[in-house]
């Protein structure tokens, strides 16, 4: 089927390139930069939903769940990817206790850096 001039606009999810670029971030699984971009993805939601803390800095929930859904894998994959973005340094992740989800904190990164 051919794309016309009319058809209706389709969702789309950016993929950073400095994900595939910097040399740090290259040996970073495909599973994580696509995480990676969804939760950039999310973060528009919680800037329009006012979710910051008292720095200004956005956070989002991205229950695990929700994670294994996304890239159709085992709850263990899932929470392995999600440290491999924290160990980049792309995710900080704050635990909140008594039973609260993590706050996820996206980070962007920064080409003057040492990654």
């Amino acid at each position: 089927m051919y794309i016309h001039q009319q058809e209706k606009a389709q969702s789309f999810t950016k993929l950073p390139n400095f994900l595939f670029e910097a040399p740090s971030y290259q040996p970073i699984s495909n599973e994580a930069k696509i995480l990676y971009a969804y939760i950039l993805r999310r973060t528009d939601l919680s800037r329009k939903n006012g979710w910051a803390d008292d720095y200004d800095r956005i956070y989002l929930y991205y229950p695990i769940n929700e994670v294994v859904e996304l890239l159709h894998c085992g709850r263990q994959k899932a929470v392995n990817t999600l440290r491999e973005l924290q160990y980049a340094g792309l995710v900080e992740i704050k635990k909140q206790g008594c039973g609260k989800p993590n706050r996820i904190y996206p980070l962007f990164y920064e080409s003057g850096t040492n990654h």
